[in-house]
């Protein structure tokens, strides 16, 4: 049996900043060639744990070794970086210049005073055409597909010698074809001895890719699970306080609600589905384009070119969109924290915000503010008297932001890339409350490009396709789709 080459040890590193740990005895090593998946519960001492692996700036206890060198300690740290590379949503190109000047002219060792632009660009050229990244080497860095942008990164860290990537949360900005056509290359790169980390929030997609995946929370890890136990039974023991509530004596599905006949709009293209009362429908968005078509038409920004929506078998007009939430749409787009919520205000301002189109009153009568506290506080718990939003925990504000639109009684939540942000446990709570929501009746329709933890409340499944429903997909059916 062949013996593995250590690239990466993190060996019992603790780290504390401003009298808060962030790092606890964190402990796990990398081999050679292998991808490595990381479980994130939540996000605490996931960026501290991350520029540790990146640069060696001081920690608290422990070491760190890379490429067979001790590279960083509790006893002396040199503040310089290693050769990693990190691919994350924020881009690490330098807009309004070339692919190219990207990949040759800035990268560490080129010296040259003199560049025939031609000579590089072939390089360029011949480079990616032998690492299989397909890529419009012309484009300027600002006009890349998010998929092209991540392929440029990944050529760039290869050209400078980086033996280890790490990738941070890819489903979150790359639909679901661009997503598979990333981890190929991924697991190509790995059969040349590059080793990957691979962070992501949700166990399925990492349990496809990686060859062990590690459980992290609070700057931990819990387990390391192999190869041959990376399985979602295996997982559960872990994860049982993370689960969503039970689905028991929720209300059966009554007539359609919302209805899209064959609309045509933007990137939609006939696009046709029905949405039940108190029914769950994601529609799988795989080529990541229809998002903000959907929430402009629901909205009034935009209508239909061609057929119509109804709601409630009525037309749902522009004229009607323009005041979607009196027509009891609920829409909630991708970065509704910052765009629903007043950080400044406190948590039960921003909770009865809306209530006064509801009431119809200019201001709350009292005893309905103490009747919605009182309903509240079991639900949110003490951080209902948070007197600024900003300082809640992450998961908070996510929950707040669902309180509060499920405080007007929707009859339709419509909800934009919902699980795209936040850690695992934030993505909990977010499915709670979406649970509670469509028991009290509302159709809830979530537009993602990422299946992965919608399937846990979605009742359906709609993949689209160049802007119409190509495929339908019953919950009896969702084990054989993310198998």
């Amino acid at each position: 049996m062949a013996v593995r080459k250590e690239l990466l040890r993190i060996s019992h590193v603790s780290l504390e900043r401003d009298g808060e740990q962030l790092l606890d005895n964190l402990e796990f090593q990398m081999f050679a060639g292998e991808i490595f998946g990381l479980v994130a519960r939540n996000r605490k001492g996931q960026k501290e744990m991350v520029d540790l692996i990146c640069r060696n700036d001081p920690i608290t206890l422990g070491s760190v070794w890379y490429d067979g060198k001790i590279v960083n300690s509790y006893s002396y740290s040199s503040g310089e970086s290693n050769k990693v590379a990190l691919i994350e949503q924020k881009s690490h190109l330098v807009q309004g210049l070339s692919v190219v000047d990207n990949l040759f002219i800035l990268r560490e060792g080129f010296k040259k005073y003199f560049i025939n632009e031609q000579v590089i660009f072939q390089q360029a050229v011949r480079f990616m055409g032998e690492q299989g990244l397909e890529v419009e080497l012309n484009k300027r860095v600002e006009n890349l597909s998010e998929l092209e942008r991540c392929f440029v990164e990944l050529g760039k860290a290869l050209l400078s010698g980086c033996h280890l990537v790490i990738v941070d949360n890819p489903s979150n900005y790359l639909s679901e074809y661009e997503l598979y056509k990333f981890q190929r290359m991924l697991k190509k790169i790995r059969k040349e001895g590059i080793s990957v980390l691979y962070i992501g929030n949700h166990h399925q997609e990492l349990f496809k890719i990686a060859d062990r995946t590690a459980l992290f929370s609070d700057g931990y890890i819990y387990k390391v699970f192999e190869r041959d136990e990376m399985t979602d039974e295996n997982m559960a023991p872990y994860t049982s306080e993370w689960k969503i509530l039970s689905t028991e004596n929720e209300q059966e599905n009554d007539d359609g609600i919302l209805h899209f006949h064959t609309v045509g709009a933007g990137n939609l293209n006939g696009l046709r589905f029905i949405l039940h009362r108190g029914e769950c429908v994601t529609l799988l968005d795989k080529e990541n384009k229809i998002a903000g078509d959907m929430m402009d038409l629901m909205t009034g920004k935009m209508r239909c070119k061609s057929g119509w929506i109804t709601v409630d078998h009525v037309t749902y007009t522009q004229k009607k969109a323009g005041n979607y939430l009196d027509e009891g749409i609920a829409v909630i787009p991708a970065d509704g924290v910052n765009r629903l919520l007043f950080l400044e205000m406190s948590y039960m301002e921003n909770l009865t915000f809306l209530l006064d189109r509801k009431l119809k009153k200019s201001l709350i009568p009292g005893k309905i503010y103490k009747s919605i506290h009182s309903e509240y506080r079991p639900i949110a718990g003490p951080v209902i008297d948070a007197p600024c939003v900003r300082d809640i925990p992450q998961e908070d504000q996510f929950a707040l932001l669902y309180h509060k639109m499920n405080l007007l009684r929707p009859r339709v939540m419509i909800c934009i890339q919902p699980l795209a942000k936040g850690d695992m446990f934030c993505r909990m709570k977010i499915l709670n409350a979406l649970r509670e929501i469509q028991k009290q009746g509302t159709a809830i329709l979530m537009i993602t490009s990422s299946v992965s933890d919608t399937m846990d409340i979605s009742d359906r499944l709609l993949v689209v396709e160049q802007g119409k429903v190509a495929a339908s997909y019953d919950r009896s059916e969702f084990k054989r789709i993310v198998r």
